[in-house]
């Protein structure tokens, strides 16, 4: 009977510590518990995708103005009425003697009695070919005596600014009619009507209508043809 009860209390003792540990692992069967898995965690998603900042501007497609200056296409046109207060020096007016020259109002004196005079026949173009118009005028030079001579002048556009470029002499009392830069034809010329008279005429007559074509050529304008008609004044 003691040992009866003695085996009767060790199964009271073991029983119920097995069976928990069975239902522990979830299998039912008495053992030994299963360590309890550390669960692992979702994966933390990474960072997310840097956004890239905002672009540069792209630059405009508009450039920027050029600034003026020289000659070139891009400066502005010469107009007839600039030559009112242009400069005389140089572009072939040297021999006259007026040196740092400029008309003012469209006329010049100088000291020794000579009077420069801007004539109303003008045309602008491009007749030296560097892509700006330039000008074509006429100047009535009075040297104090019965002469009057007159220049037909280049004034160049250095951006924008009219400087004599070359020159040639039409001659005494030859007074000009019209300065054109035709709209058809070779560029880079102009046509000038003036009064003239032939070889044999005398100097204070006119009897003549000429048409002559010029280019400039260095710092002289160069006559390339000319067709005279009879002019009775």
């Amino acid at each position: 009977m003691a040992a009866a009860g003695l085996v009767a209390g060790l199964v009271v003792a073991c029983g119920p510590k097995d069976q928990a540990a069975g239902e522990a692992d979830g299998s039912g069967k008495p053992g030994t518990a299963s360590k309890s898995a550390t669960p692992t965690p979702a994966k933390t998603p990474g960072s997310p995708k840097k956004t890239p900042g905002t672009p540069t501007k792209a630059p405009s497609a508009t450039p920027s103005s050029k600034p003026s200056g020289g000659g070139g296409g891009g400066a502005k046109a010469l107009t007839c009425a600039q030559l009112q207060n242009a400069s005389l020096d140089g572009g072939g007016l040297e021999g006259y003697g007026i040196a740092g020259a400029s008309l003012s109002g469209g006329r010049w004196e100088g000291p020794d009695g000579v009077v420069i005079e801007l004539q109303p026949q003008c045309a602008v173009g491009d007749i030296t070919g560097d892509g700006a118009a330039d000008a074509v005028g006429a100047l009535k030079i009075s040297t104090g005596g019965t002469g009057r001579f007159y220049t037909l002048v280049t004034w160049r556009n250095d951006g924008g600014t009219p400087v004599p470029a070359a020159a040639a002499e039409l001659g005494d009392r030859t007074p000009v009619v019209s300065v054109d830069f035709p709209s058809a034809g070779p560029p880079r010329q102009v046509t000038v009507v003036y009064r003239t008279r032939g070889d044999d005429d005398p100097a204070a007559v006119v009897t003549l209508t000429r048409t002559a074509v010029y280019e400039v050529s260095g710092a002289s304008m160069v006559e390339l043809h000319h067709s005279d008609a009879p002019y009775t004044p």
